[in-house]
């Protein structure tokens, strides 16, 4: 979920975006909350941009970064990451520096779930299959995994 909260603040259809998004899409992590949380972020990344764009704009021009931000952009293929546009890098640092921050809150969103919304969501699922035989199809499968599971 923080990973998401970072692609939310690169801009998308950047090389720089895929070259984040693909190694997520092929590690094993919770993909439904990733691309849920990435969702849900751009419906208020719009409040941000703003911010990301005078944070980018505000590191490039600095004195200390002129002349290796030239060199680093000087390498040929880097020039297509964008990294010259501050809305790009100012989504970048903002995304990589916020991260930390972004995996305390999802790790205590997470914990609420499991804490106080589980059981309930659960018991709605239960009562759902109970009722319409396509919910409870998920619920009898989960239950036959575990148990073939117990013999590996």
């Amino acid at each position: 979920m923080a990973s998401g909260l970072t692609l939310v603040l690169i801009p998308g259809a950047t090389l720089l975006w895929f070259l984040f998004f693909i190694p997520l899409m092929l590690v094993r992590i919770n993909q439904a909350a990733l691309i849920g949380t990435m969702i849900l972020g751009r419906t208020f990344v719009g409040l941000v941009d703003p911010y990301t764009e005078r944070l980018g704009y505000h590191l490039l021009t600095r004195d200390f970064l002129y002349e290796p931000m030239g060199r680093f952009l000087s390498i040929p293929v880097v020039g297509w990451f964008r990294l010259d546009d501050s809305f790009v890098f100012g989504g970048l640092f903002m995304g990589i520096a916020g991260w930390p921050l972004f995996f305390l809150i999802c790790l205590l969103l997470v914990i609420f779930y499991r804490k106080f919304v589980a059981a309930k969501v659960k018991a709605v699922f239960r009562f759902l299959g109970s009722k319409i035989p396509l919910f409870g199809k998920p619920d009898k499968t989960l239950a036959e995994t575990k148990t073939v599971d117990e013999y590996l």
